[in-house]
């Protein structure tokens, strides 16, 4: 199984738009992926609810592939190509990490 983890920082205020309600439009676009990409196994977005130092990032996924070749068909949709231009041009970080269990 590939497993696909990415953290999202948002930007304070674009677009007029509170963080939270950012958070929740980002949300809503990533779920729309599983049900266009057969490729997906598994597929978790969450909005970061801890208050403590620790929290920069906002949002995040937990996706999972069967395979490598199976996780870049999944990059190659135009689709999920909408949703990733939308979150960079909404955020200020990303982290990410791939890695098969």
């Amino acid at each position: 199984m590939y497993k696909h983890l990415v953290l999202w920082k948002l930007k304070d205020v674009p677009d007029g738009m509170s963080k939270e309600e950012l958070a929740a439009e980002v949300k809503t676009r990533l779920e729309t992926l599983p049900v266009i990409i057969p490729e997906i196994r598994e597929y978790e977005v969450g909005i970061n609810i801890g208050a403590y130092g620790a929290s920069f990032f906002d949002v995040g996924i937990i996706s999972a592939f069967e395979n490598e070749e199976a996780f870049k068909r999944y990059c190659g949709y135009s689709e999920h190509d909408a949703v990733v231009a939308y979150i960079q041009s909404v955020t200020t970080a990303e982290e990410i990490v791939d890695y098969e269990v």
